[in-house]
């Protein structure tokens, strides 16, 4: 059984739970700083993101996972841009910024 401080949870504005592998979650430099930190998120392993709503923190955690998977690879590397709705760019990309990912 895997142990609980292998994951994260992103917890979006809206109540929405996106639990994640520790691993994929630390390709945003503010996720690796706040679970480095003395902050009560590195104890817990959840963190926040009351300013996101769920669509767009789905959408983070899945990049998250997508950069993990495909981290390591030589061969062409699927364009991420294909599974963006046009009407969340922007708010993708804020999102994006903020959480260095």
């Amino acid at each position: 059984m895997a142990d609980a401080d292998s994951w994260v949870t992103l917890v979006s504005s809206d109540g929405h739970r996106f639990i994640l592998p520790r691993s994929a979650a630390l390709g945003s430099e503010m996720i690796k700083n706040t679970l480095s930190a003395d902050f009560v998120e590195a104890q817990t392993g959840v963190i926040r993101l009351e300013e996101q709503r769920a669509e767009i923190v789905e959408k983070v955690a899945e990049y998250l996972m997508y950069k993990e998977r495909y981290r390591e690879t030589k061969g062409e590397i699927p364009d991420f841009k294909d599974r963006v709705k046009p009407e969340i760019a922007l708010e993708l990309l804020m999102a994006s910024d903020y959480m260095e990912c």
